[in-house]
């Protein structure tokens, strides 16, 4: 059956260089995935077998279509494959919950195709790079190679990170479960306005459904599971599964990636719980790029440029590692480090022999910080948050249009480094240890470092944030003593490496609020269920005296210590 239609598709592209197959693909409960298959030219001989590429995808598997042709022009079946339930596929879409088994049957299945050797590689970011994590639990025998993007880590990242959901978590809901509704509002300014009525009216966050129940099921579900806990936790490999993996790997982020934070959380685990041997294959490659970035990487985001040498030829990428990994040729010469990373104004790539931050980090107490040098300061500084102000949509962002910068001095505050006397590299992740002492149950802490310029132009380095109540443990609460100091520790910032020139400095912004995250209105109840008759006005203070010393940790580089090569990457032409 499956000849019989190539046949077909082999004389309808034969200029094009491959063939295109449409086809279900049936799994242990009978249901049906659509796919389509994209088959080298080659292949109408019959006699040579070649290497499968998959890709699952929430999104419509036509947006595959390049991509098909491209490795297929290249020697490889190419399939994309519509997730269970969207696009042409049977079932019905839970996000997280299916893809692992679906997976491991659709490469199983694939891997017996008629023209295929039997080896099958998955590609493919965000959503699509966490199908290929969940795949890993499963372990299908004949999955040899897996290129993991921008991976979502479900209740780590998206829809929520340290159990502060996003509003994106109700947009991409739409997006994706709304296809057929010309009316659905995606992710554009139908939403931002939703979010903004919801945030000044007060109505629950939870009630974002409102006008669009086909989305209140999962939306739901979600927000009954304010805790990082095993509802979240079942959806990813366990130690077990790490342990069991045994394929060489390949993982893509980026420093304004909003799934980096995934991307590293992977990367971690299986390297504390894999097998060394098998571990000793997976490479991690970090660049200057946001989300849309790590697939396609750009120049310029926002305000902020990079040099020529962050363009990586990314097809160019995926092609060297799957024909190692899948063909047999000889490993990219460019892949003697398992850690390469772009460092931010030098306009290089480098390369390391683990992920690992500078070791001449520098741990700066706050009150060395402090911007107002008054002898009369008091040892702390002082912020309120009132969840009963009205919001607007940003007026302005930062450079990389990532971060809304505050706009009213009582509502935030602010630490500085005096300018550097010299140019620096800062590289990896800072950590902060800060003392609080606030009048409420709960609230939120972000803590965003800034890179500050003579020009005065703001741009973000890296964030970390917190609910206060989850500070110890994400899937156990705590309480909060109310006007008594307690500590709380910032450990998982994201990942910078930027050179920071001579005359400029960094700046540090504590707030209790931010934009495109759920509004806190300090009240002890699930925020998701929090509305403005709850609301409580709080007054934060960061302590930083002798008894309550607060600091960040500044992960400095020192060069000859920590970075040990350049890399040469292959970069668009």
């Amino acid at each position: 059956m499956h000849i019989a239609i190539l046949l077909i598709f082999l004389m309808w592209f034969p200029a094009k260089g491959f063939a295109v197959q449409e086809v279900t693909i049936p799994l242990r409960d009978t249901t049906k995935l659509a796919a389509t298959v994209y088959v080298p030219d080659q292949a109408q001989s019959h006699t040579e077998k070649y290497p499968v590429i998959v890709q699952f995808t929430p999104y419509g598997r036509a947006e595959a279509t390049q991509r098909g042709g491209y490795f297929s022009a290249h020697g490889y079946i190419f399939v994309a494959v519509d997730s269970r339930g969207l696009g042409d596929s049977q079932g019905q879409f839970t996000p997280f919950l299916d893809e692992g088994r679906d997976g491991y049957d659709v490469i199983e299945y694939l891997a017996k195709h008629p023209l295929s050797n039997g080896k099958v590689g998955t590609l493919g970011g965000s959503y699509r790079g966490f199908t290929q994590w969940a795949i890993q639990k499963y372990r299908p025998p004949s999955l040899h190679s897996m290129i993991a993007i921008a991976s979502v880590y479900p209740g780590y990242d998206f829809p929520m990170r340290n159990n502060i959901f996003s509003d994106y978590t109700i947009s991409w809901l739409d997006f994706v479960l709304s296809k057929a509704d010309s009316k659905r509002y995606g992710s554009g300014d139908g939403w931002d306005n939703a979010y903004v009525r919801q945030k000044n009216s007060g109505t629950a966050f939870k009630d974002l459904d409102e006008q669009k129940n086909h989305l209140s099921e999962v939306y739901q579900t979600w927000l009954a599971h304010p805790n990082y806990d095993i509802y979240w936790q079942n959806m990813v490999p366990n130690r077990n599964d790490y342990a069991a993996i045994s394929t060489p790997i390949l993982s893509i982020t980026g420093h304004y990636d909003g799934d980096q934070r995934g991307t590293l959380k992977y990367y971690k685990l299986h390297q504390q719980w894999g097998d060394p041997s098998v571990f000793a294959h997976h490479y991690l490659v970090m660049g200057p790029w946001d989300h849309s970035g790590t697939r396609k990487p750009k120049s310029r985001v926002h305000e902020a440029q990079f040099s020529s040498h962050s363009l990586i030829d990314m097809p160019k990428l995926y092609l060297d590692w799957f024909d190692w990994t899948l063909k047999g040729e000889r490993k990219p010469a460019y892949l003697h480090s398992p850690v390469i990373q772009y460092v931010q104004k030098s306009g290089h790539w480098f390369g390391q022999e683990a992920l690992q931050s500078g070791s001449k980090g520098e741990r700066v107490l706050l009150r060395n910080l402090l911007v107002n040098t008054d002898t009369n300061q008091q040892a702390k500084s002082r912020y309120v948050y009132d969840p009963k102000a009205a919001v607007t949509l940003p007026i302005k962002l930062d450079m990389t249009g990532t971060v809304n910068l505050p706009q009213k001095g009582g509502d935030y505050v602010v630490f500085e480094t005096p300018s550097l006397t010299k140019t620096s590299r800062l590289f990896g992740q800072f950590n902060a240890s800060i003392w609080l002492k606030m009048d409420v149950v709960d609230t939120d802490i972000y803590l965003d470092a800034f890179e500050v310029c003579k020009d005065d132009a703001v741009r973000l380095l890296s964030q970390a944030y917190r609910r206060v109540k989850y500070r110890d443990s994400l899937s156990m609460p705590i309480s909060t003593p109310i006007q008594t100091p307690f500590e709380l520790k910032l450990d998982d910032f994201d990942w910078v490496a930027r050179d920071i020139e001579k005359g400029c400095k960094l700046r540090f912004i504590f707030r209790s609020a931010k934009w495109h995250h759920q509004k806190h209105f300090n009240s002890g109840l699930p925020v998701s269920f929090q509305t403005m008759a709850q609301a409580t006005v709080a007054t934060i203070s960061v302590l930083h005296d002798e008894n309550y010393p607060s600091y960040v940790h500044i992960p400095w580089l020192k060069p000859s210590v920590d970075v040990t090569h350049t890399v040469s990457l292959p970069l668009v032409q």
